[in-house]
């Protein structure tokens, strides 16, 4: 860095540098006693830099200052926007995806499942009972015969019983799911959904038969499925991760946020008529948690 003269008033001097930034040439100015030095960073800018200084002094109000002076402040607008974006550019995993293959993969065994479902009641039967989860008043391992028939505890959320609920929640699977498989990879967001939806559907099963309205009682819970507990998992692992570690680039607005929470309580109402509200909460909650988790621990 070596020296290339001195300008004596500060807003002169302010405005030489934003001619020679816009230029392409850095220099740095250094308060001495009533005025401020100029350096330039560069050794081959030396006489450059000199030859404009002298230039500047003799007109320093020429227009081409004052037009410098607007690109320079533009430029370091966008330099300033581009070293945001570097320190929050996502941090992508190694098994990012470029198609959301497990999603789609979900919703073919959803349609596969629900659409045989809505056209007849014998195949509703044969579906609930072959991967739901059916009350027997036993415990609940022995009422699964979990040895022989473990994918009972992750199927319910292929059910669905009317052709609004199927298609709510196919959206809600893209929109949510297909962020969290591309950014976290296929193995990380498997992972996520098999906890959500094992943690869900158990709650569902164990709790759905608690009834306050007539005095507490605890009941067998009615037949359940959906995607609907997996859902509100997405969306609060989703949620916590974009405000908590916004470099793995997953985030979705406050207002889908909060609209999914206002149907979460509409529901609980009984408005909307029996709804599996405690695999709804249920998934939110084994959602904030996994999000929360320590980063090194981090799904």
């Amino acid at each position: 860095m070596r020296q290339i003269g001195f300008i004596p008033d500060p807003v002169d001097a302010r405005k030489f540098e934003d001619y020679l930034y816009a230029n392409g040439t850095g220099i740095r100015l250094d308060r001495f006693e009533s005025g401020w030095n100029v350096w330039v960073f560069d050794e081959d800018k030396l006489l450059f830099g000199k030859k404009e200084l002298i230039n500047y002094l003799n007109d320093p109000n020429a227009e081409d200052y004052n037009i410098a002076a607007r690109k320079a402040k533009i430029l370091r607008l966008k330099q300033k926007k581009e070293e945001v974006l570097v320190d929050f550019r996502p941090v992508l995993s190694q098994d990012v995806v470029q198609f959301p293959r497990f999603t789609f993969f979900l919703a073919i065994l959803v349609l596969a499942v629900s659409i045989p479902m809505l056209l007849s009641d014998e195949n509703r039967k044969h579906f609930v009972s072959i991967l739901g989860l059916n009350w027997q008043g036993e415990g609940v391992f022995t009422s699964l015969a979990f040895s022989t028939q473990p994918w009972r505890f992750f199927t319910p959320v292929l059910l669905h019983f009317s052709p609004l609920h199927l298609l709510f929640n196919l959206l809600l699977l893209f929109e949510f799911g297909r962020l969290i498989e591309f950014q976290r990879g296929l193995w990380k967001y498997l992972a996520i959904f098999m906890i959500v939806a094992l943690f869900s559907n158990l709650a569902q099963y164990l709790l759905g038969g608690i009834s306050i309205r007539n005095g507490f009682s605890f009941g067998p819970p009615s037949t359940f499925g959906g995607m609907s507990g997996v859902i509100y998992g997405f969306l609060a692992y989703a949620w916590i991760k974009g405000e908590f570690q916004p470099e793995l680039g997953i985030s979705i607005s406050s207002s889908t946020v909060k609209f999914m929470l206002f149907w979460l309580v509409l529901c609980w109402t009984g408005i909307m008529g029996p709804i599996a509200n405690i695999s709804h909460t249920s998934g939110l909650v084994i959602g904030l948690i996994i999000g929360l988790l320590p980063r090194r621990f981090t799904l």
